[in-house]
């Protein structure tokens, strides 16, 4: 099979012990809305794999992306050997919607695995909700795929996605 693999893996954590978080009919508007900015966007172009989250201002999420050799590119790392890096780190002073991107413009073959964190950064942001929407883009050379998520505070989902790239 060639083309874009996505497989949702759930990472168990210490999230099992903490309550899940439940779709609102405003979550639901809120992650319409991200989805539609995300798709005013351009493509991937080429072979290039460009993972992007987008998120509303209520809160500052962070974008992690593990490469098949397990480099993982966030804001503190936002170079990796193989290539990729990280191009737009939201902040809590960033437009709404926010937008994080991760680029490997030349991707290598194997499995790559994205997270998404909502660390608790009150004195920069303010209070923040304790579950907000979210949706990541990942478009790779077989196409864009859209996936919509939560994302709880002071939790960090290491593994919401997996993919594979042949």
């Amino acid at each position: 099979m060639c083309g874009l693999a996505l497989l949702v893996a759930p990472a168990a954590d210490s999230r099992e012990r903490t309550p899940a978080a439940r779709w609102t009919p405003a979550l639901e508007a809120e992650a319409a809305r991200l989805e539609a900015a995300l798709a005013k966007q351009a493509p991937a172009s080429g072979g290039e794999l460009r993972v992007r989250l987008a998120f509303g201002a209520s809160a500052d999420l962070d974008l992690y992306v593990t490469d098949p050799h397990d480099e993982t590119i966030y804001f503190a790392n936002e170079r990796a050997a193989a290539g990729g890096r990280l191009v737009a780190d939201a902040r809590c002073d960033s437009q709404d919607p926010r937008i994080e991107q991760v680029v490997f413009a030349a991707p290598s073959a194997g499995r790559y695995r994205i997270g998404v964190d909502y660390m608790v950064w009150r004195d920069a942001c303010g209070e923040q909700p304790p579950v907000v929407a979210y949706v990541l883009a990942i478009d790779a050379p077989s196409g864009r795929r859209l996936e919509r998520g939560l994302a709880r505070r002071g939790i960090f989902d290491a593994k919401r996605l997996e993919l594979r790239l042949p």
